[in-house]
């Protein structure tokens, strides 16, 4: 028997190609990139100043600064406010009836009857030490702009003397008279002034719709006003 020689089935050894890289990444790459570049594009825009705009919000803050100047110079008002408020309340006058104030002005309202006898322009000692502490609670507040008006005011009872032959006359008279401690208490007379409106400005009817006289209207209306009011 004659040696076989063993034949064997080689199989070719197939190499194995290297794996192709994935280019996937880069799409999402190119995404992000795409949106960082429309982000910063659209913060340009954004930041580019657009001349109206600008001028709106340069008011604004103009406006801002006007309103918080006007708020810094009425301050002195609400301090004057509470000085005369304890100083009413020292002389029995209640400050939410007789104090009245507003942006640039400050009204003080006393009844006639607790500083002037009926029919009189004279001050007695209690009425005058009353206005020369309102006065000098004014004038130690510093307010160079604002001016100081004195009103004089009656009901519609017309008077007839030889000193008053009508209420303009009663009416200025107390108004001059409380002007002039005003004067005695070194308040600068350049911001003073005195008026007398007669019965022309009531506070409330003096009469009703058929005319009868309203006794507490026209107790109302018999007064005087110190009024503290910027200068317009």
């Amino acid at each position: 028997m004659k040696n076989e020689i063993p034949v064997y089935d080689y199989k070719p050894v197939e190499l194995k190609k290297p794996k192709e890289e994935n280019d996937e990444w880069m799409i999402t790459y190119a995404d992000a990139m795409t949106l960082v570049l429309g982000f910063f594009v659209l913060i340009l825009s954004m930041s580019m100043i657009n001349q109206n705009r600008f001028e709106e919000v340069s008011e604004a803050i103009n406006q801002g600064l006007l309103k918080k100047k006007e708020q810094t110079e009425i301050s002195p008002l609400k301090d004057l406010r509470a000085n005369l408020s304890e100083t009413l309340l020292e002389f029995q006058v209640l400050p939410s009836e007789a104090i009245e104030a507003g942006e640039n002005y400050l009204k003080i309202d006393l009844p006639g009857n607790i500083l002037f006898k009926t029919g009189s322009a004279d001050l007695g000692l209690k009425s005058s030490e009353l206005i020369a502490a309102i006065a000098n609670d004014i004038k130690d507040f510093p307010l160079p702009e604002f001016n100081i008006e004195i009103e004089g005011h009656t009901d519609d009872i017309p008077i007839s003397t030889v000193r008053f032959p009508s209420n303009w006359e009663l009416s200025s008279s107390r108004a001059i008279s409380v002007l002039r401690v005003f004067l005695e208490q070194n308040v600068d007379g350049n911001r003073l002034k005195a008026i007398g409106y007669a019965d022309t400005r009531p506070k409330a009817p003096n009469t009703d719709k058929i005319g009868n006289p309203i006794p507490a209207n026209q107790k109302l209306n018999r007064r005087v006003e110190i009024k503290v009011a910027k200068n317009v």
